[in-house]
């Protein structure tokens, strides 16, 4: 066995030795929007151009991504608008993010965005669902140290409810962000238990491996003396979508043998991206 694999790894390696000359076509840059908008929680929209794919990256082509000269106005079902106001935040990536200071989010409304820039017009919708009812949320002990953050979920509603889960762990420092597995659907009327997976921040995966208080720890584990914070909200089946595809992008970055045959989707016309409504449950602490 060992000399066949032996001799698939040698071909393989004869195979990958062709150089291969590709040539970049001429390409159009689009306007890549990453925007939510929260139960009780201001607009957030972060802007970038995309890149490429043969691009080479440095600290200057990074720089020349990011968009902080848009106007980005938000509408929602009741007409009323607002012009979201930038702000930066050098702990984020991209530094700049547009936000809106009057509107927050509402259950049940639709909410718009426009985004004008540089004589080019991107539009999305999204509606705020509503929220779910969190019964009980534990940190289930897998050892004497690490543990499982697992949750109760109620359904209220009479059609499925798509749960996009989201975490903070103070031990790690982190800011909230996806757990590991991010999307759920909950049935009509039930209450069903889920397991809430600890994830990186970032899918970075050949960057400071070796840093950070869960360094060599199971990916999947929580310390026992850790506060975690979740955020649980329902999302719409058009944003439960885009989401979804993501998230399996990002799960393909770091199993090479899987791969996101369906794509990354998208609910932005006339550019790239999410617009997301979140309808939020009470945030959840979490501790031993």
């Amino acid at each position: 066995m060992k000399y066949i694999w032996g001799i698939l790894f040698s071909a393989v390696m004869v195979a990958c030795s062709t150089d291969v000359e590709l040539k970049q076509s001429d390409y159009d840059k689009q306007i890549v929007v990453d925007g939510w908008i929260e139960t009780n929680g201001y607009a957030n929209v972060y802007l970038t151009l995309s890149s490429p794919f043969l691009s080479e990256y440095d600290s200057a082509s990074i720089r020349k991504s990011f968009l902080n000269y848009a106007k980005i106005t938000l509408t929602n079902s009741a007409d009323e608008s607002e012009i979201l106001t930038l702000f930066r935040y050098d702990d984020f990536f991209p530094p700049f993010v547009f936000r809106s200071v009057q509107m927050k989010g509402v259950e049940g409304e639709t909410y718009q965005i426009k985004v004008e820039v540089s004589g080019k017009v991107v539009t999305a919708s999204t509606t705020i669902p509503k929220a779910p009812v969190i019964t009980s949320a534990l940190m289930v002990p897998v050892s004497d140290s690490s543990g499982l953050v697992k949750i109760k979920v109620r359904s209220v509603v009479n059609n499925t409810q798509r749960l996009f889960t989201q975490v903070r762990s103070i031990k790690a420092d982190q800011y909230f962000h996806p757990s590991r597995i991010a999307l759920f659907d909950i049935k009509p009327a039930t209450e069903e238990e889920i397991t809430i997976y600890r994830s990186r921040e970032t899918n970075l995966s050949a960057i400071n491996l070796k840093i950070g208080p869960y360094s060599g720890w199971d990916l999947y584990h929580y310390a026992l003396n850790d506060t975690v914070y979740l955020k649980i909200g329902t999302v719409d089946s058009i944003s439960y979508k885009v989401l979804k595809s993501l998230s399996m992008d990002n799960f393909s970055v770091d199993n090479p043998f899987t791969f996101n045959t369906g794509g990354v989707q998208s609910n932005i016309s006339g550019g790239i991206g999410r617009w997301t409504g979140i309808g939020m449950a009470p945030l959840q602490m979490v501790t031993k």
